[in-house]
């Protein structure tokens, strides 16, 4: 039975393949080579490292370079209690509030988790600031946000967003900047995943991420066609008051 803490040590015998800069895997490599890429700075602790073998995790699961044991000690400024598993923090079957997940397996939902990252958020706490560059789409596990513009001293509220629905996914994919503010109403807490994260599961985990990509993409063609309506309507009450 394997476990979900990373912390565990791995053996020689273990095979890791790494996730590069350039969107390139590089492996099967054993573990005093990835030790020496690590040293001599090819691998930083947020590089994607996957794990073959069962001590740390099921084959077909990658992790932080960060979060694995035998790696930690080799970052400098890196201590023993500086990074802790997330896993415990958000329940898979907390996921299961969003379509998306519903046809995921457990160990599918789990590999999410590790894709993603923590944030929880206080009352009037600014997630994401308008003008900021997008990186990162975020999935509202509990409380709720909402999306707002600052115009003069009015504060207006766009929309809400609650447990269940996701937001900042457009502005990923087409690496624009944040068009609003998005502030927690009340405590919340988010999961975050960054669009090298997404770039990651589209190319070495397709079944994980096609039901994402799926929904996303729903979501903007549905908001694609609101657009429309209302400049159709918009332009046909033009021509009513000409």
């Amino acid at each position: 039975m394997w476990s979900d803490d990373p912390v565990q040590p791995a053996t020689q015998a273990e095979t890791y393949k790494v996730w590069a800069i350039d969107n390139m895997v590089y492996g099967p490599i054993d573990l005093t080579t990835l030790i020496g890429w690590v040293q001599e700075g090819r691998v930083v602790p947020d590089t994607w490292v996957h794990m073959a073998g069962d001590s740390v995790g099921p084959s077909g699961h990658w992790w932080r370079a960060k979060d694995l044991a035998p790696l930690r000690e080799h970052f400098v400024g890196v201590t023993d209690t500086a990074y802790i598993p997330r896993l415990g923090s958000v329940r898979p079957e907390e996921l299961r509030q969003f379509a998306l997940f519903s046809g995921l397996s457990n160990d599918d939902v789990e590999q999410f988790l590790h894709f993603s990252k923590l944030h929880e958020a206080v009352p009037g706490e600014v997630i994401i600031k308008k003008g900021t560059p997008c990186d990162a789409a975020y999935f509202v596990v509990s409380g709720q946000v909402r999306a707002r513009l600052l115009v003069g001293l009015e504060d207006i509220t766009l929309a809400r967003i609650a447990p269940g629905e996701f937001f900042g996914e457009l502005g990923m994919f087409i690496q624009s900047t944040r068009t609003a503010d998005v502030v927690a109403d009340v405590d919340t807490r988010l999961l975050r995943v960054t669009a090298q994260a997404f770039q990651l599961m589209i190319r070495q985990i397709p079944r994980l991420a096609a039901p994402l990509l799926f929904v996303i993409s729903k979501s903007m063609a549905h908001r694609i066609a609101d657009d429309n309506r209302k400049l159709q309507r918009e332009v046909a009450s033009g021509f009513l008051w000409k």
